[in-house]
């Protein structure tokens, strides 16, 4: 069911090996830039995504269809957050997995032309049980930090082995400051650049914006630079 459910439509995997790089945000503003997308949140233990878009404590409908995505706009969010609302989860083994593979297989995933899917960081069993039901295209997150940088070189790697080029994102690279001015709080490219040219993946850098923090819980809301930016150098990769 979960196969036939992504059968014709754009599977995108937004990933790391390294947790607190901004993935769920990248996630977000991906599938929000992008015309007729879902956004399948498959970080079945925190659900970050329930928080970013404001959804904490509220259910999914079910209807004959299946599990219908709460409504944003034209954008669809579907997450095990509005199963359990708010309770946190403890999945041991491939429990994981299996409960990935029913979200998807019952969702409503409608006409969408993408489904944009929020991965938990690391090589687990989300990443090996999205393999089984897509051939995905993988964006892989990173912040310019030496340590961030050696640690996702993990799943560059695995994905280059799978035959996959992803696409490099390296979020929090920089802060316009003004006056031409810019910013490298977390350090330059070289480490991300010399990452990207060793598995041949395009690299795209988004910058800091401190006010996005006032987005938090209305994403959807944010129309500011990392949102042009992901419009304008992210999406063209993808569509």
């Amino acid at each position: 069911m979960a196969k036939e459910k992504l059968r014709g439509k754009k599977a995108i995997a937004v990933m790391s090996a390294k947790g607190g790089v901004g993935k769920s945000l990248v996630s977000a503003l991906l599938a929000l830039s992008l015309r007729g997308a879902v956004l399948v949140d498959l970080d079945v233990h925190t659900m970050a995504t329930t928080k970013l878009f404001g959804l904490e404590g509220k259910l999914h409908e079910v209807t004959k269809k299946g599990i219908e995505p709460f409504k944003l706009g034209e954008l669809g969010v579907v997450s095990l957050g509005g199963i359990v609302k708010d309770k946190y989860v403890v999945l041991p083994g491939g429990n994981a997995g299996e409960v990935m593979e029913s979200l998807v297989a019952y969702a409503n995933l409608g006409d969408a032309n993408y489904v944009v899917f929020d991965l938990p960081p690391g090589l687990g069993d989300e990443v090996l049980t999205l393999e089984r039901l897509t051939d995905f295209f993988p964006v892989v997150v990173t912040t310019p930090s030496a340590v961030s940088v050696k640690v996702v070189e993990y799943v560059m790697r695995y994905l280059n082995e799978r035959g996959k080029r992803p696409l490099l994102v390296v979020n929090m690279a920089y802060m316009d400051c003004g006056d031409g001015k810019v910013a490298r709080p977390f350090g330059d490219l070289k480490n991300a650049e010399d990452l990207a040219k060793r598995y041949n993946a395009p690299v795209v850098e988004l910058p800091i914006d401190p006010s996005l923090e006032s987005y938090i819980g209305k994403i959807h809301e944010y129309d500011g630079v990392v949102k042009g930016k992901v419009k304008k150098e992210l999406v063209p990769y993808l569509t």
